[in-house]
């Protein structure tokens, strides 16, 4: 740190003691809240008139009095990221000092519960002292006032926070963007879909799809988990809604709409796609026994949704806050090159003078990171304003560090928060922030892509080994496993027309939402374990427990009964205890639901009497499934020899009975020879 940086630290600290109260009330102790809705200037000069204005909303029970709204800002400015991080985490009260002075705040009045009531301060810069330009000024709004017990303290009882660049404005523009992330917000477990309805027709993700459309094409990254998609898609269809779930025709369309709208921006936007539902990569990581099939499963699982939605994009990855580890960002690597989200806790040695994409080194090549980087929170509620000023003053303190080190590759990236409502206006306000005109000169538009393309730095620092955090059991990802086991067999059994596509429900359990719900989570599993085994259940070979063969060689009949709904393709995997018996697999054939098909199973006993034959069902595959039929064939040994024998047998007995008669005719024939000669001595 330069000398002038230390100057600038110090006199901010002095500011920060002096100015501020000893102690210190958050806006949830008074139950009054404050919010920001407008600033101006953006960029701080010599001659503006800082204006503020907002909201103060009474959010308990009691009244407020005597309501009053100041400015507080510092005199001298912060120069890094460090100082203002540091000073947001060592408290709330980091501002600076409160601008007192007569008609520089605002006389608000009294605040009944429940109401609100909009500020609106003005206070010129020529009138704070300020040091001038050379970082970041925070600025904010501190609210006094009387509880109802006529106590009013000099601390405040509400505040909200943004911050003011000031620098040059000769430097060179910093790169800046807006990434967008889309995935499903609510709960995973009995989320209100009409919420959710409301939400999209004219809520939160109506308002925040806007936002992103707003956003120029040049300063525009979206991050899609193709999951929300299906989500949505249900409460279009009467016959796929959740049970239960009643919305108007017109909040069905506008849900279509909105659906239509996504994939409009997506298709025009640089758009990477996140795997299905946003798997626990962590769990997949600690518990790899099943890794390899249920990664297959969320492969296949996107790449159906793609094709559903018509979509295209590059694949990224995208773990929690805090659930990522080194093991886990080389199991990503080896699966791809895509970029991985991660935050900062994930890369502690990370510096916003590599840029928010940075290359990690893995033992299968560079893997490339955009790394949040975003300041913590600071007091009152994320608005388009206060979201506009992260992004300017991210570029002013870019443009700080570029001056002083060349190697600095600091940028303005930043990642929104999907669960952000930036209203209606939201949208144009922030979007502003991003572009060379919006900003004044201060930014110059990029996308995620366009970064990676600009040969990132190399992170070399630490990234954990381990992290404290819980996700999925290893439990669960064998029950989900078997699962995707059966779900497999079945689709591959039942022909594609009749086909329910059940990859996406698999895979949806192994989304991270689930960590929360580990006992709901196994509940659903096997829930959908014992459907789909009850479905394959219904295919089933009828077999008699003994044929008995003519001969060592011949056919019998075995007859395969589909009592499903749906027309499948079976065949059946013979096997005997004898390996010499020669046994041919049926191959598959096409079964109607409540039908059932007979097979001719031909079979060589050779030269065995008796076998045990084991049959069982098949899918076209090869693959066998079910409970197996097992039955014995006997033969009953009538051969050649036995035939010859009969044979022998009966031309005995021909001959018995010819000889018999041949005799009788002789002694009938000398007994009439005899009887002449007696009649020709008496003539």
């Amino acid at each position: 740190m330069t000398i002038r940086a230390w100057l600038t630290a110090f006199v901010v600290a002095v500011s920060l003691v002096v100015g501020t109260p000893g102690t210190q009330a958050t806006a949830s102790d008074g139950s009054l809240a404050v919010r920001i809705d407008a600033l101006s200037p953006s960029q701080l000069s010599g001659d503006a008139t800082i204006r503020m204005r907002g909201v103060i909303r009474n959010t308990g029970e009691s009244p407020w009095t005597s309501v009053q709204a100041y400015l507080v800002i510092p005199r001298s400015p912060f120069q890094t990221r460090e100082q203002i991080r540091t000073a947001i985490e060592d408290g709330q009260a980091y501002t600076g000092e409160r601008v007192v002075d007569v008609g520089s705040f605002d006389e608000v009045g009294d605040l009944a519960p429940g109401a609100s009531v909009r500020f609106d301060i003005r206070v010129p810069v020529s009138r704070l002292g300020l040091a001038g330009p050379g970082g970041v000024y925070p600025v904010g709004v501190q609210v006094l006032a009387t509880d109802d017990e006529g106590d009013r303290s000099n601390a405040a009882v509400a505040r909200a926070t943004t911050f003011l660049p000031w620098v040059e404005r000769s430097a060179p523009p910093v790169p800046a963007g807006l990434v967008w992330p889309f995935t499903p917000t609510w709960p995973v477990v009995d989320p209100d879909w009409q919420e959710v309805a409301d939400s999209v027709t004219q809520g939160q993700l109506r308002h925040y799809l806007d936002a992103a459309r707003t956003t120029a094409r040049a300063a525009r990254t979206i991050v899609l988990d193709p999951s929300l998609l299906d989500e949505l898609r249900r409460l279009v269809d009467p016959d796929t809604r959740p049970e239960g779930v009643e919305i108007s025709d017109d909040q069905a369309e506008a849900v279509a709409t909105w659906l239509a709208d996504l994939r409009e921006l997506a298709l025009d936007s640089t758009t990477w796609i996140v795997s299905y539902a946003r798997p626990d990569e962590l769990a997949l990581n600690r518990y790899p026994e099943n890794a390899e099939t249920l990664w297959q499963q969320v492969d296949a699982a996107t790449s159906a949704a793609l094709v559903a939605h018509a979509l295209t994009g590059s694949r990224a990855s995208w773990p929690t806050i805090s659930g990522t580890t080194r093991g886990m960002l080389e199991d990503i690597r080896t699966r791809g090159e895509g970029p991985t989200l991660v935050s900062r806790r994930s890369v502690p040695d990370w510096e916003p003078r590599l840029g928010s994409i940075v290359n990690l080194e893995t033992t299968s090549g560079p893997l490339p990171l955009l790394v949040n980087g975003s300041l913590p929170d600071t007091p009152g509620v994320e608005t388009a304003v206060t979201l506009r000023q992260r992004i300017l003053t991210d570029a002013a303190l870019g443009v700080l560090s570029r001056e002083g080190d060349s190697g600095s590759r600091a940028d303005a990236l930043t990642i929104v928060d999907p669960s952000w409502n930036p209203g209606l206006t939201g949208g144009s306000i922030v979007s502003r922030a991003v572009t060379a005109r919006g900003s004044a000169g201060l930014t110059r538009s990029v996308t995620a892509a366009d970064l990676i393309r600009a040969a990132p730095s190399t992170y070399t620092g630490d990234v954990p080994e381990d992290v404290d955090t819980r996700s999925l059991s290893p439990t669960a990802l064998d029950r989900i496993a078997t699962l995707a086991e059966n779900v497999t067999r079945l689709h591959e059994v039942v022909v594609e027309e009749d086909r329910q596509d059940l990859s996406r429900d698999v895979v949806e359990n192994l989304s991270v939402r689930w960590r929360s719900e580990p006992a709901k989570l196994l509940e659903k599993v096997d829930a959908q374990l014992a459907s789909v085994e009850s479905q394959l259940a219904g295919i089933s070979i009828d077999s008699p427990s003994t044929i008995t063969l003519s001969s060592n060689r011949g056919g019998f009949p075995l007859t395969i009964a589909n009592d499903t709904e749906r027309t499948v393709q079976v065949g059946l995997s013979l096997d005997a205890d004898n390996p010499s018996l020669d046994l041919g697999d049926i191959p598959a054939v096409e079964i109607d639901p409540g039908e059932r098909h007979t097979v001719t199973v031909e079979v060589d006993l050779g030269d065995q009497t008796s076998s045990t034959v084991t049959a069982r069902l098949a899918t076209a595959s090869g693959v066998g499934f079910g409970d197996s039929a097992v039955f014995n064939i006997r033969s009953s040994n009538v051969g050649l020899i036995v035939w010859i024998t009969m044979g022998a047998a009966g031309l005995l007995v021909v001959a018995t009975w010819a000889r018999r008669f041949l005799g009788r005719r002789r002694r009938r024939g000398a007994a009439a020879a005899h009887a002449e000669g007696f009649e020709d001595v008496d003539e």
